[in-house]
């Protein structure tokens, strides 16, 4: 019974792991091009459901991207992604293709490529960067058991 138990836990988790991209070697063949608009997702779901986002404090705004359709999807915080995240000052509601691999499951995306209305690749370099900064200040500035201080709203 154990070693029936033990294999049906292994395929379930090899199977999981096949849908998350676990094995794949070749992403290029599920690379899709998706139009929407970039957002603070918390701050998003905090005005559609009342969902109690802090984002001042603790998520500093992080930008997400919400489809025509109405779904959020957070973005992969990879290098392609990082500014994308951090920009939110200068990205915030703006509309934006993303060339990229979709993860449903977690309704997450990893950015292949992204373009910004109105927004230059080295503008979000710069915003990605300032933004870090000023997370950094931040965070060195708080005490232990202390929440983060806010640093304002949208």
């Amino acid at each position: 019974m154990k070693r029936i138990l033990m294999v049906a836990v292994a395929l379930m988790a090899m199977v999981q792991i096949s849908f998350a991209g676990g094995w794949k070697t070749d992403k290029g063949m599920d690379k899709t091009s998706i139009k929407g608009d970039l957002v603070c997702v918390g701050c998003s779901l905090k005005k559609l459901n009342g969902a109690n986002a802090q984002c001042d404090l603790f998520a500093h705004h992080a930008i997400g991207f919400k489809t025509a359709d109405g779904s959020y999807w957070s973005i992969i915080d990879n290098a392609a992604g990082h500014d994308v995240i951090r920009g939110h000052e200068l990205i915030n509601k703006k509309s934006a293709t993303i060339s990229g691999w979709l993860y449903p499951v977690a309704n997450m995306i990893e950015i292949d490529s992204i373009t910004i209305d109105g927004v230059s690749a080295k503008e979000l370099a710069q915003a990605g960067w300032e933004e870090d900064q000023e997370i950094a200040k931040s965070l060195l500035a708080r005490k232990v058991g202390e929440a983060p201080a806010p640093e304002g709203s949208h």
